[in-house]
């Protein structure tokens, strides 16, 4: 009887428990797409209970799973970019082949920035202004200089090279910046001029580009008082990526004949390359531009070699060791003023300068965690050098500068309390030795900063910031505190309102105090009594996104108010006592000043949108923007000239309006690519108001005695400027590309400043390799 019992047992085991044994080989297998594009989705990760797997070329995955476990009741389905996706099996039949479409996220309004917070954070979370750039636009634009692209970013203009943000600044000779400019955290401004170096940014290895408006000296300092741009360059990751381009273009003739000044064809054409890997715990990216351009005006030529190199290294104890280094080696000439209108292209009483200049830097860093704390120490030593051949032997310009910079930073995220503490020392000091700057002249900065941030509600995120700075020039000493906050609600899905305010301080720099030299007539007096620059920003923005069939982005809204206090301006003047009645230019020239207090207000429009139309890739950029910038006291008196003459924002102005002088009222901007298959198709436009108000002396005597044509020019600018650019590319195979790239398409005229005429079309040919 025990052993009929004993194969009962065993029968029924056999019968009714085995079915779990047989479930495991029930087969699982489908396919990832696009919902919108039904393009398959190439390494999505998908997940059914302990097991893991992606999508395969194709698209394409498979489990084996046993379905009476309750851990693989649900299948999970990752992709960056898009929504995640949940997908029930209780009744899916086996060896069913599923059909995972995949709905893509607002990726514009998810890209991340770390330049306003000095952490990672979503567009959408940001409490100040901000744009982000793509590498897309940097290499279909055939960049060779970063002004150049910055031109097409809403709210920046560039005038002669110096970078403007919402009106904050006019021209003042490429001399100091009230916009800070950093490449990967760390300052890039020159030592003793305070300025960019354009030529020096590595175009070829810059990932992202962002843009902060507004004034934001809390977290970085002097400069930052109207925004920031930050390059972010590129990382090596685990797939070895290496790109190469070339090119060549020519320059077309300009439209009035009497411009031409030389009846050859004037060429530009050059090369770039990049190249990353990783190997174990190492990181390396290398990235090399050599750049030839004959010029389109008269002596104006480039001969440049840039190379960068950047190293990151992780050791077992996961402290992060890197070293960023770059050098720069050019050999070209400047222009500054036409000779007449009628010949613009063609310089002042042909003065030619060149510039011999070596450059180079060197960003050691280190990162590392104790408990819950990351700290970051940051270095830089950047020299330059240039070695100038001025036509008068008796004016000496040659100059060199060191700059060497120090950070400690550290920051604790308190996930208890959504709450991010930000915390740093910085210290600075500025070097320089030139007769162009009336001899040595050292400049000293230390700062320290502390900056909250806080996630109050799941809607509402809060900062507050402060910063302390003191600053000794020649021990000429100033201390200063700055304070910002600011707020981000999201009002609903895809919605967020925010406000901020926040001061700004900008101390002059070496060169805005102590240049001394001429160009032909034309003399510079240095003011080493100039006083620093204070300010402060409000602002008010809304940023809505949204999806229109299958397009995604943002519309960002905002309305701003911003106040200068002793604002730095170059004025003409007679600095120096005429010691010959009937030579009085000895005495005459321009010379940094603090004008008083302004004011500019205004609107900024924007929208940022990508996806497809049908099956064509849609990428725009639009923005509008429109500031009143204007002295508060017109006639406040601020220097007396030699003679006795008082100067007042008034009587040195060439309009009857108070707008401040080299500014653009509207500004509005606009980039779309079309991409299908193996082609694409882009347009820029920019359009910008004429200058309202630029210096009187450029248009009454006797200045215009010498630099000629300069009411001429204006009145025929009077409507302002309006450019298009167009870029045509092929897509032979994955790796390999051709591109017509068109530069001011329509051969425009056009004219930013006084005595300043822009380049002519450009037409170029880029062909690039990627593999």
């Amino acid at each position: 009887m025990a052993r009929y019992k004993f194969l009962f047992i065993c029968l029924y085991g056999l019968l009714f428990c085995s079915s779990p044994i047989l479930a495991q080989n029930i087969l699982l297998s489908g396919k990832v797409l696009d919902v919108e594009t039904r393009e398959e989705l190439v390494g999505a990760a998908i997940r059914l209970g302990n097991q893991g797997t992606t999508s395969n070329a194709k698209g394409e995955f498979m489990f084996t799973y046993n379905p009476n476990d309750t851990a693989n009741n649900y299948l999970v389905v990752t992709y960056i970019g898009y929504e995640n996706k949940v997908v029930p099996l209780k009744h899916v039949s086996p060896n069913t082949v599923l059909a995972i479409f995949m709905h893509p996220v607002n990726k514009l309004l998810n890209m991340t920035l770390v330049t306003a917070g000095r952490y990672e954070q979503s567009v959408k979370r940001q409490m100040v202004s901000t744009e982000l750039i793509q590498p897309y636009l940097i290499q279909n634009k055939n960049t060779t200089n970063m002004d150049k692209l910055l031109d097409q970013i809403p709210s920046v203009n560039m005038i002669d090279g110096q970078i403007n943000i919402r009106s904050g600044s006019g021209w003042t000779y490429g001399i100091g910046s009230r916009v800070m400019v950093l490449v990967d955290e760390m300052p890039f401004l020159t030592g003793d001029a305070g300025q960019v170096k354009w030529n020096f940014v590595p175009v070829e290895n810059v990932q992202q580009v962002e843009v902060v408006k507004g004034a934001s000296s809390v977290l970085y300092g002097s400069s930052a008082l109207s925004g920031i741009v930050h390059f972010r360059t590129e990382l090596a990751t685990e797939k070895p990526i290496t790109r190469f381009s070339a090119f060549t273009g020519v320059y077309s003739a300009p439209q009035r004949s009497s411009l031409v000044w030389n009846k050859n064809v004037l060429k530009q054409y050059g090369a770039s390359g990049f190249h990353s890997f990783k190997k174990n715990n190492l990181q390396v990216a290398i990235s090399g531009n050599y750049l030839r351009d004959e010029g389109y005006r008269m002596g104006e030529d480039d001969n440049r070699l840039r190379l960068t190199t950047n190293f990151k290294y992780t050791t077992k104890n996961k402290v992060k060791l890197g070293l960023n280094m770059g050098t720069l080696v050019s050999n070209g000439a400047s222009f500054l003023l036409w000779e007449s209108y009628e010949k613009g292209y063609t310089i002042l009483d042909s003065q030619i300068t060149t510039t011999k200049s070596v450059n180079f830097y060197a960003d050691p860093s280190v990162q590392f965690f104790t408990g819950s704390y990351k700290h970051v120490v940051r270095g830089r030593m950047m020299y330059i050098s240039n070695d100038i051949t001025n036509p008068d032997p008796t004016v000496n310009q040659d100059n060199s500068s060191k700059n060497f910079y120090s950070e400690y930073q550290v920051q604790r995220f308190l996930t208890g309390l959504n709450m991010a503490l930000t915390a740093g020392l910085v210290s600075s000091m500025n070097y320089s030795k030139s007769p162009l700057y009336s001899g040595i002249q050292e400049s000293k900065n230390q700062a320290l900063f502390l900056q909250v941030d806080e996630a109050l509600t799941r809607r509402l995120n809060l900062s507050v910031g402060a910063r302390y700075e003191y600053f000794n020039m020649n021990g000429e000493k100033e201390s200063k505190p700055v304070f910002r906050a600011g707020a981000n609600f999201e009002a609903a899905k895809f919605t967020f309102i925010r406000a901020s305010f926040g001061q700004g301080y900008r101390f002059p720099s070496i060169a805005e105090r102590y240049v001394q030299t001429n160009v032909g007539l034309l003399n510079i007096f240095p003011n080493p009594n100039l006083k620093s620059e204070t300010g402060y920003n409000a602002e008010l923005g809304i940023k809505q996104g949204f999806a229109i069939k299958g397009v995604k982005g943002f519309v960002d809204l905002a309305g701003f108010y911003t106040r200068y206090k002793n604002m730095i301006d170059f004025n003409l003047g007679v600095w120096k006592p005429i010691t010959d009645p009937f030579n009085p230019f000895p005495s005459l020239g321009f010379k940094s000043l603090n004008i008083g207090e302004t004011q500019i207000a205004g609107v900024d429009f924007s929208i940022n949108g990508e996806g497809f139309i049908g099956k064509v890739k849609l990428q725009t950029l639009f923005g509008y923007t429109y500031t009143n910038p204007i002295m508060l006291d017109p006639n406040y008196v601020y220097a007396i000239d030699s003679v006795g003459n008082p100067y007042t924002y008034r009587n040195t102005r060439s309009d009857s309006s108070d707008v401040l002088k080299y500014r653009f009222k509207h500004l509005l901007k606009w980039d779309v690519q079309l991409s299908y298959q193996k082609w694409q198709l882009g347009y820029s436009l920019r359009y910008n108001s004429a200058i309202q108000n630029v210096d009187a002396a450029f248009v009454t005597v006797p200045l215009t005695s010498f630099i000629k044509g300069v009411s001429e020019a204006r009145a025929a600018n009077a409507n302002g400027n309006f450019v298009v650019d167009m870029r045509v590319g092929y897509q032979f195979t994955k790796h390999m590309k051709l591109a017509l790239i068109l530069s001011n398409l329509l051969n425009a005229e056009i004219m930013t400043r006084p005595a300043d005429l822009r380049p002519p079309r450009l037409s170029v040919i880029q062909f690039s390799y990627v593999f």
